[in-house]
């Protein structure tokens, strides 16, 4: 699967927030990725000009996934 298949449902500052909203999600059912976390680690003043650390899903996933989050 190609990353611009994925949507994303949520972003955050830091990979430790990230981490935790895909744990959840996968706990659903609904398969998650964290986009944006070596970023964060290399480079953390880059973060929030990438758009955050990304938690992403498949299109079909994704209100589900927002759903859960909310």
């Amino acid at each position: 699967m190609d990353d611009r298949d994925l949507v994303t449902v949520a972003a955050f500052a830091g990979v430790a927030e990230a981490e935790l909203a895909k744990e959840r999600l996968e706990l659903e059912g609904v398969l998650a990725f964290v986009v944006g976390a070596q970023i964060s680690g290399v480079m953390p003043f880059l973060t929030s000009a990438t758009g955050g650390v990304r938690v992403q899903v498949k299109p079909e996933d994704a209100q589900k996934a927002r759903e859960i989050l909310g």
